[in-house]
């Protein structure tokens, strides 16, 4: 198993009552692949929008723990939506490799 699908397992198992926001490319595709859950939504082609995703839901379900789990490449792109932060429930993770293996 890879360091991305061990990173994203912690974060689960560190999060067990969050509803899990993925971004897209090989972060959902790897954690949908080999870690499947019912609380994850996989942003299979929303390049740089599972931020917003997750502000969203937050700010709508205050009381509902949100997690989002982005590659270094989708933060770049989605960097407006860090304007909306900080929620109170929501972690926001970047899995940081410093490549982009989905796009090159």
């Amino acid at each position: 198993m890879n360091s991305r699908v061990e990173s994203i397992r912690k974060i689960l198992h560190s999060n067990p009552d969050a509803l899990v926001i993925l971004s897209n490319g090989l972060t959902a595709r790897e954690a949908a692949h080999f870690l499947p859950d019912e609380r994850c939504f996989y942003m299979l082609h929303g390049m740089g929008e599972s931020l917003s995703v997750g502000v969203g839901f937050a700010k709508a379900r205050p009381s509902q723990p949100t997690v989002v789990i982005e590659g270094d490449y989708n933060a770049l792109m989605g960097l407006a939506s860090w304007s909306l932060m900080p929620c109170a429930n929501l972690r926001y993770y970047v899995l940081d490799n410093g490549i982009s293996e989905t796009t090159g």
